[in-house]
C-alpha cells in the first residue's frame, strides 16, 4: 500500500469511525486524554494500515482500549514517582537539601513524561548516553538533544517557580543553563 492509498484509507476510517471512537473514549476518560488517544490511534492506524483487517472497526476499538490503558499506566507511574519524591523530601533533615529535593519534585511533575524519562534515565538510573538512547530506541545524538532540551525546560521551570540564584534549587537551575 503506497502513501496515497494509505492516506485515503485512513481518511475514510476517520470519517466513518472517529465519532464512535471518541464517544467510547469519552465514556472512559476526560476530553483531553480522549482526544490524545484518538490522535495516537489514527497515527498507529496509519502505520499499520496494510495489516488492519476489514472492516477495521473492531481493530480500531481494541487499539483505542490498549492505548488508553497504556496512558493510565503512565499516569499511575507518574503519581507513584511523585509520591516517592514527596516521601524522600519528608525524610530529609538537611533544609537546603530538602528544599532542592522539593523544588526538583515539583518541577519534575510539571515536565512532560518524555522529559522526565530522559532526565531520569541518566540522572537516576546511571545509564550512559548510548544506553539511554538504546532504551528510548533513538540514536545517541537524538538522546543528547532530548536531554539538552529537557534540562533547559527543567531550568526554566525552576527559574519561573521563583527559586533564587543563592538557593540550592536556583543553583541547580543555573548549572542546567550553563
Amino acid at each position: 500500500m503506497d502513501d496515497v492509498d494509505r492516506r485515503a484509507v485512513l481518511d475514510e476510517w476517520f470519517r466513518t469511525y472517529a465519532d464512535r471512537l471518541l464517544a467510547y473514549l469519552l465514556h472512559r476518560t476526560d476530553r483531553e486524554t480522549a482526544q490524545d488517544v484518538l490522535q495516537e490511534l489514527f497515527m498507529t492506524a496509519y502505520r499499520k494500515a496494510p495489516d488492519v483487517p476489514e472492516p477495521p472497526v473492531g481493530w480500531l476499538f481494541a487499539t483505542a482500549r490498549r492505548l488508553l490503558a497504556n496512558k493510565r499506566r503512565g499516569r499511575r507511574r507518574h503519581d507513584d514517582l511523585l509520591a516517592r519524591l514527596a516521601d524522600d523530601v519528608a525524610a530529609t533533615n538537611d533544609e537546603p537539601v530538602a528544599e532542592l529535593k522539593q523544588a526538583f519534585a515539583q518541577t519534575l511533575a510539571a515536565l512532560s513524561p518524555g522529559d522526565r524519562e530522559v532526565l531520569t534515565l541518566s540522572g537516576w538510573y546511571g545509564l550512559t548516553p548510548a544506553e539511554a538512547a538504546q532504551a528510548l530506541d533513538c540514536s545517541p545524538n537524538a538522546y543528547n538533544v532530548r536531554l539538552h532540551r529537557a534540562r533547559r525546560r527543567l531550568s526554566e521551570h525552576l527559574t519561573s517557580a521563583g527559586y533564587e540564584a543563592g538557593t540550592p534549587a536556583g543553583q541547580l537551575a543555573e548549572a542546567l543553563r550553563g
